[in-house]
């Protein structure tokens, strides 16, 4: 592939997917100059956008580390001399998974980030192992010339054409709790011997800090493919094993030297906005909470989003309704929204542009209101296409009221024992506006420089009946979060709800304890500073736009407690783009920012 036909392959997985349960969570890979890396989500509702690429590899040397020899390889010197400063743990431990050995190999921990290395290799010597992934599409498998190839060893030898995959589904530090990261790159080379080196990169800072010891709970699969790249029925096999890691400094020279003190520009101190609840101006502090792990799924209840009744019940976390609408569940989140009786080709367009051959995808016509939450939430995100000046305007609609609106969002969030949210944002779709913005979302996505296989709407046939409130709920009412942890995305209309997109990872318990002070907003932009200026990538902060005291779940310092809801300052900030950091209050420490 060019980059070109990444680039395509990349944004055709990823816009406008139908049934996509969390819009949010959609990974993007960013560009650093580098080689990518494949990304797979590993939250169970979450997207998986990767990229298929088959490479053929050389065997490399062992220097001081594996994994810093091989991302520097792979994707850069500069990449690889980052991580041989980092600390490496030599692990060599392996499990067998269905005739395939897996040893991971070394990990290499920096800067909230781990990156791993290993080999899978096959007990008998006529399986062949082939880099590709679990999303492989067979028209890419055919094109490949060395998946071909491949695939013609295994036949001829009589064996199986297997794909791998191995990679961290959880990651623990210090024996506290293992945490889903939001998503892992991975990138798998085929060696001369006939084994796979696979690989994998986090860097989440929701799931990984500081520690003595890491934990991760490795994840393997291996999967039979036929010889057209098709995967063999009921041929995957899945094991997970625990690997325990202390890693340290290869050398002294390469512990990290004593971070020097760093300016803050003139003007970027204190010309900033500071949002905090009317508690925190009258104590200085805000209490610290237990957190235990969400389960929703007894919770739910359907008729809080349809009283149409039930028409099938395909699993039991996917509903469909009687007036077609879909809710799909699980522990930490849910995902509603509502179809129509039409049925809709969802590959006409990857057909008409990409594979005349393409098979129909037959699903139910996305409704109206689909679309209109997907229009208040690209506003909501800020996008340049509709402008900057779309705000709330009216809190009367036609049929429904902005308070009646938040009140059927605050029943349901309730009945779902999410406690701690306020409405962070609120717009009016009115029929005008919805008629309005509805012209620059067809314009973009199916005339202009947008894909998705999404069906067009006819925006112009929106009457008062499509007109609602689409509201963002977040601990203390904070916009633009960004964790993705903790948020619901609601759209309501006067029948009620009409588009739900609720996470909530951790569900608030009690008070653990109430700190006697948190650190200044004014600490917390320093610490910005500091830890941009010690980051891989780096960054330059233009201007400080916010300060805002919300919360987030994060291990409690003391990781065999568990978790706990902490005040958490969230920086906006200007850098290239509109950027934003999350800031313990507790201690100052980096939780997570867009720059890692």
């Amino acid at each position: 592939m060019n980059k070109r036909d990444v680039q395509d392959a990349l944004g055709r997985s990823l816009s406008g997917l139908k049934e996509n349960p969390f819009l949010a969570q959609q990974i993007i890979a960013k560009e650093q100059g580098e080689k990518t890396m494949k990304r797979k989500s590993v939250g169970a509702l979450a997207l998986i956008a990767a990229l298929i690429l088959a490479v053929m590899g050389t065997a490399y040397a062992l220097f001081q580390s594996e994994v810093a020899e091989f991302f520097g390889q792979q994707f850069g010197a500069d990449l690889g001399n980052w991580l041989s400063r980092g600390r490496v743990a030599q692990i060599g431990e392996f499990i067998t998974l269905d005739g395939v050995v897996f040893t991971l190999n070394e990990v290499v921990y920096r800067d909230r980030s781990l990156y791993g290395i290993g080999t899978a290799r096959p007990e008998n010597s006529q399986d062949v192992l082939v880099p590709v992934d679990l999303d492989a599409v067979p028209d890419f498998f055919q094109q490949d010339e060395t998946a071909l190839a491949l695939a013609s060893q295994a036949k001829a030898s009589g064996g199986r054409l297997l794909t791998i995959t191995a990679l961290p589904e959880q990651i623990g530090v210090d024996g506290g709790a293992l945490l889903t990261p939001d998503s892992v790159g991975y990138y798998d080379v085929r060696q001369e011997d006939g084994s796979l080196t696979f690989s994998f990169h986090v860097t989440d800072g929701f799931s990984i800090e500081e520690g003595t010891s890491y934990q991760l709970r490795m994840c393997c699969d291996v999967h039979q493919l036929s010889e057209t790249g098709e995967f063999v029925p009921d041929s995957l096999r899945q094991l997970t094993w625990t690997v325990e890691c202390a890693p340290i400094f290869m050398a002294e020279e390469s512990a990290e030297q004593e971070q020097e003190a760093v300016r803050i520009p003139d003007g970027q101190a204190d010309d900033y906005a500071i949002l905090v609840p009317d508690a925190y101006r009258e104590t200085d502090t805000m209490p610290v909470y237990r957190a235990t792990e969400a389960d929703m799924t007894g919770l739910i209840r359907p008729e809080l989003f349809n009283q149409s009744g039930i028409a099938e019940a395909r699993a039991e976390d996917y509903l469909i309704f009687k007036d077609h609408a879909q809710l799909q569940m699980g522990r930490e989140g849910l995902y509603y929204q509502e179809y129509t009786d039409e049925m809709y080709d969802y590959n006409t367009r990857e057909r008409e542009q990409y594979d005349p051959a393409l098979a129909p995808d037959m699903g139910p016509k996305q409704a109206l209101s689909a679309d209109i939450a997907s229009i208040a939430a690209e506003v909501y995100a800020g996008r340049e296409r509709y402008g900057s000046d779309i705000r709330l305007e009216r809190e009367r609609l036609t049929n429904i009221s902005l308070k009646d609106a938040q009140e059927t969002a605050e029943a349901l969030l309730a009945a779902l024992h999410i406690e701690g949210f306020s409405c962070a944002y609120a717009l009016d779709m009115t029929t005008a506006r919805i008629q309005d913005l509805g012209q620059i979302y067809h314009r973009f996505w199916f005339e202009g420089g947008g894909y998705t296989n999404k069906p067009p709407q006819d925006f112009d046939a929106a009457t008062v009946d499509d007109e609602g409130y689409f509201l963002i709920y977040t601990p203390l009412g904070v916009d633009h979060v960004s964790d993705h942890h903790q948020e619901a995305m609601l759209y309501v209309t006067a029948r009620g709800i009409a588009y739900a997109n609720i996470t909530q990872t951790f569900e608030r318990g009690p008070v653990a304890y109430t700190p006697e002070t948190l650190i200044a907003p004014q600490a917390a932009v320093e610490k910005l500073y500091e830890a941009i200026a010690a980051s891989r990538h780096g960054g330059e902060i233009v201007s400080i736009q916010r300060v805002a005291l919300t919360y987030s779940a994060i291990r409690a310092e003391k990781k065999e407690d568990g978790m706990i809801f902490a005040p958490v300052w969230q920086v906006l900030y200007q850098g290239e783009s509109s950027e934003y950091a999350l800031i313990s209050a507790l201690d100052g420490t980096l939780i997570d920012a867009s720059f890692l």
